[in-house]
């Protein structure tokens, strides 16, 4: 037997003793667990030992620790201090072993981060997880698994950044790491605004929307510009007699001035500030990359409840139509943008309706390949005439014959083009 495997056995010893003198295992089964534990112990001390082999020995000893548990509860047996604890402790430094074994392994290093979570062990979890990035910090997938961690585990956004702005730090033009992380600040701020109506009760108020007398397709005077306007942010003020500590106000206006303050406070973040700036980061980082802002709008397009969406594509739109003006995907999203958010049953759905229309118009005389533009175009349409079917009351019979004359309009343009649309025969069963 090798000094080091009989060295960690020995230091099992008194565990084993205790199980048997509490009868949780007998005798024999402990004289098995002791010939399990050599037999593991000496195959992580070969030196041709593998990552698996580590993973086998952890795996055993979970399934005895799982069982030991079992036989405490069904025994009755109360376990003082530590001694609860000596499975999981005993697992965790298998792990560790491991880890420092063979430090490239990523697979072996997600189990030991997995096991700590499980064990709720989260200050040796975040130990494990800051060595783990520093031997692999050019791996993006890595940077959002940490900050995955630290948003659904420990709820904590400031340090959710953190691992997100460290990890853009060695992997700026890393396409997933930008997206990754406007997605978990959409996420805060859907979290926010949630926690703002719970707390303060804040009751978000529907402006109501513009109902327009019918549509008119061969006339659309709509203006479809997009203009963005830069709102500034309140910042508190101290009062005179704040400042100079005289008595307080009264309890019900101390109440509406923390109201009044949180708000403010919050103001930045619920208008999507954050977001803006990771895409306009992310557009300074991989400015050539036509895809990236068209990937941002179809993220931000998911984020239907929060109040920001309309700013934040409206935002993107700007850049598309900037920059790219004649490409298919970026004319896609512009021509898109209106309806998004927009359920077909709501009122301001034909206003909505109507711009797209218009700015389809537009896009066929800039779009350099217009078979995408009109394929993408087609599928918006039947998307809406799919939703009339299934959503609870359904599109109104007006609107659908509106849809269904547009989308024979835009047959009969890809006919003259000489374009051959996707599922043409689908297409044409739509059409009235």
């Amino acid at each position: 037997m090798s000094d080091k495997a009989r060295f960690y056995l020995e230091q099992g010893i008194p565990e084993l003793q205790e199980l048997e003198r509490k009868k949780i295992f007998t005798k024999e089964e402990i004289q098995s667990i002791s010939r399990k534990r050599s037999h593991h112990e000496h195959r992580i001390a070969a030196a041709r030992c593998k990552p698996a082999d580590f993973l086998s020995y952890a795996t055993y000893e979970m399934n005895l620790d799982a069982l030991r548990q079992k036989r405490i509860k069904r025994l009755n047996i109360r376990m003082k201090g530590m001694s609860n604890h000596l499975g999981s402790r005993r697992i965790l430094f298998i792990f560790k072993r491991a880890t420092r074994k063979f430090h490239g392994d990523i697979q072996l290093w997600r189990t030991y981060i997995e096991f700590c979570r499980s064990q709720k062990s989260y200050g040796l979890l975040r130990k494990e997880m800051d060595s783990f990035l520093r031997l692999h910090p050019t791996k993006s997938d890595l940077w959002i698994y940490a900050a995955k961690i630290a948003l659904d585990d420990n709820n904590s956004m400031p340090e959710t950044r953190n691992y997100m702005q460290q990890g853009l730090r060695f992997c700026k033009h890393s396409k997933e790491l930008w997206l990754e992380y406007a997605k978990f600040e959409c996420i805060f701020i859907t979290k926010l605004a949630a926690k703002t109506v719970k707390i303060l009760g804040v009751e978000e108020i529907d402006e109501d929307a513009p109902d327009p007398n019918g549509l008119n397709f061969d006339d659309i005077e709509e203006d479809s510009s997009v203009t963005l306007e830069g709102d500034e942010i309140a910042l508190p003020t101290i009062t005179e007699a704040e400042l100079n500590g005289e008595e307080p106000a009264k309890k019900d206006e101390d109440e509406a001035l923390r109201r009044r303050l949180a708000e403010k406070a919050n103001k930045d973040v619920l208008e999507g500030v954050i977001p803006i700036i990771v895409f306009d980061e992310a557009i300074s980082a991989m400015p050539n990359d036509s895809s990236l802002p068209i990937t941002f709008f179809a993220l931000f397009e998911k984020f239907t409840d929060i109040e920001c969406q309309k700013r934040l594509l409206a935002h993107v739109d700007v850049h598309l139509m900037t920059t790219y003006p004649t490409d298919a995907g970026a004319l896609l999203c512009h021509v898109r943008e209106p309806l998004v958010g927009v359920q077909i049953i709501e009122a301001s759905f034909p206003a909505a309706l109507k711009i797209a229309f218009k700015r389809f118009g537009e896009a066929r005389a800039k779009s350099r390949d217009k078979k995408a533009l009109y394929d993408g175009f087609v599928t918006i349409l039947r998307d809406i005439l799919a939703q009339g079917k299934t959503v609870e009351g359904g599109l109104d019979q007006s609107l659908d014959r509106a849809v269904r004359l547009f989308l024979g309009r835009v047959v009969r343009w890809s006919q003259d083009e000489e374009l051959v649309l996707e599922n043409a025969e689908q297409v044409a069963q739509l059409v009235l």
